[in-house]
């Protein structure tokens, strides 16, 4: 058929998502080769990237002349981190819109609804993440509760604002079992 339409886009590239998202956009690259952040990782830890003109410029620019040289436990790591960082970004969108939603009042249902579903479907991010490396079973556990809580908020008329504070309190204790603090 061709025409205008079919020529958005030609020639560009969608814009890369932040890093704080990168766990949860694959498949990676132009191309969707690589299916996980973990795949991806690793790419750029092998010969293919260092021997690309990317690859050689930042060898060049270390004083040893070493491009990204990781072993397995450091690209395991690298990722985790990244999975980490964004679901911790899922469940502060999450809470923020979950705040949003308790801020509306009794008769304000119906405008709160789109604000859970979006709080809901940030979990279900967060716990995805998560979840597909096996990091921080409690806090997937806990993720999964504030979801369900979310989704009954969503439905209730009577205690949507109650649900929508317990669903808050448990996303925060997802929040603080994958966060380590140091004293």
């Amino acid at each position: 058929m061709g025409g205008v339409g079919s020529l958005v886009g030609v020639g560009r590239q969608a814009p890369a998502p932040p890093l704080v998202e990168a766990a949860d956009t694959g498949p990676f690259f132009h191309n969707n080769a690589i299916e996980t952040i973990e795949g991806a990782v690793a790419f750029y830890n092998g010969q293919a990237f260092n021997n690309s003109p990317s690859g050689k410029f930042l060898a060049s620019t270390d004083p040893n002349g070493v491009g990204i040289r990781l072993d397995a436990t450091q690209v395991v790591a690298v990722a985790a981190f990244l999975r980490v960082i964004n679901a911790l970004e899922n469940i502060r969108q999450s809470i923020e819109l979950l705040t949003q939603s308790e801020a509306l009042g009794f008769f304000e249902g119906e405008r709160a609804k789109p604000l859970l579903m979006r709080a809901a479907n940030e979990a279900r991010d967060a716990t995805a993440v998560l979840a597909g490396a096996g990091l921080h079973p409690q806090a997937v556990a806990l993720l999964d509760e504030s979801g369900k809580l979310t989704e009954r908020a969503e439905s209730s008329l009577f205690s949507r604002r109650g649900l929508t504070r317990e669903a808050i309190k448990v996303q925060e204790q997802a929040r603080a079992q994958m966060i380590e603090e140091r004293k």
